[in-house]
């Protein structure tokens, strides 16, 4: 089990955090949201492990709501459950996105049915709002309703 993570802060290595749960130890129904942080390194790390794109799918599957700025959404491609949702990120992963079937826009936040981004920290105050009042509402409709 990894026991801290280490955060990055705009062009270097930041502070380090305990990890108190890990993600192969972690039960998707005990939580009512997924927050999914951005930046290069961790998105693409997340993106090649199984567990964390099982976890994912979990939530989009549940309806519950699920937040990711800048190049956080690359993990929740490889869940292969973005077709038609309308979205956004960090401009350098628009194309992955809109190859995995998703509508891109150019906007600070967009939400579809509980799934919440937005392009970067400058975007934090619009994400942060609208990812809370959709935690407020709960579940939203299940992935089985789009197909």
């Amino acid at each position: 089990m990894q026991e801290k993570v280490k955060g990055w802060d705009q062009d270097h290595w930041s502070i380090e955090l305990p990890v108190t749960v890990n993600i192969d130890k972690a039960d998707p129904e005990q939580y009512d949201a997924l927050v999914i942080p951005g930046g290069v390194i961790n998105p693409d790390r997340m993106r090649r492990h199984e567990s964390y794109i099982k976890f994912a799918q979990h939530f989009l599957e549940a309806g519950k709501p699920v937040a990711a700025i800048c190049h956080g959404p690359q993990l929740l491609i490889e869940t292969n459950m973005l077709r038609n949702r309308n979205m956004t990120s960090f401009h350098a992963i628009k194309t992955d996105l809109v190859n995995a079937g998703v509508i891109w826009e150019d906007k600070e936040v967009v939400v579809d049915n509980g799934l919440v981004t937005s392009r970067s920290p400058k975007d934090l105050e619009a994400f942060n709002k609208k990812m809370i009042e959709e935690i407020a509402e709960g579940v939203h409709l299940s992935r089985a309703a789009f197909s």
